[in-house]
């Protein structure tokens, strides 16, 4: 709850909108607690062929490689990578660095 509150009021203030990087246990949590921060979740990225094309509170389940096309439909939008699984951040930040997102800027780690 913490963490959602804090980034809701800093780095994805102002974000038209947000999508999570995982929709496993920890980016469901972490969406549905931007989600009563009234953030603006749009999508969840997954690998796992199982989750894609299914739902996550409501907002789709989409592949990486739909990802930049959901990150073009908006003006200001952020990404938070929630996967706990050992060695996802570096997979996921060669991935979203290769799409030619700054983090920091465009996206945090939130797991």
């Amino acid at each position: 709850r913490a963490k959602a509150h804090y980034l809701a009021r800093g780095p994805l203030a102002g974000r038209d909108a947000v999508i999570v990087w995982g929709s496993g246990m920890m980016g469901r949590r972490l969406g549905k607690r931007l989600l009563n921060e009234d953030m603006p979740v749009v999508a969840f990225v997954d690998i796992d062929p199982k989750k894609i094309g299914r739902t996550r509170q409501g907002k789709p389940v989409i592949s990486p490689d739909d990802f930049m096309d959901w990150w073009g439909r908006y003006q200001q939008p952020a990404l938070l990578a929630a996967v706990g699984a050992r060695g996802a951040r570096d997979l996921i930040r060669q991935q979203v660095n290769n799409f030619g997102l700054v983090e920091g800027r465009d996206w945090w780690a939130a797991a």
